[in-house]
């Protein structure tokens, strides 16, 4: 079972230190939160899973703490989908899918607070 509640408490200080840019983000219609990512996922395997399921991706956050040179992955992203496209199915569709082998949850609002009973759904290997 996996908990987020590292997540969400992380995604809370992040807005405590970074308003503007967290602020920035929660405004915008086509973004949705990606958690439980490896610490070495990328840009391009996060938009490869997300195209493979038919996706178009029109930006890519990936979410780090710390500040200057000494920063490192949290395992967060924020994805910017193309103008139109309906985010409830795509949360439904891509979470529980696979990234570097770890289920993605994948959520409309990173604020929601945490469900405990909350396991994502593991997608069968191809």
């Amino acid at each position: 079972r996996i908990h987020s509640s590292y997540a969400c408490q992380l995604l809370l200080s992040i807005t405590k230190v970074y308003p503007l840019l967290v602020s920035d983000m929660a405004h915008k219609k086509n973004v949705v939160y990606v958690s439980n990512l490896p610490y070495e996922a990328t840009h391009d395997a996060l938009e490869a899973a997300f195209e493979k399921e038919g996706y178009d991706v029109d930006h890519i956050e990936l979410i780090r703490k710390g500040a200057g040179t000494r920063t490192k992955a949290c395992g967060l992203a924020a994805v910017t989908l193309k103008e139109g496209t309906d985010r409830e199915i795509c949360c439904k569709r891509m979470d529980g899918k696979g990234c570097f082998g770890r289920p993605m949850i994948v959520r409309l609002d990173k604020f929601c607070g945490d469900d405990l009973a909350y396991a994502p759904k593991i997608q069968a290997a191809q």
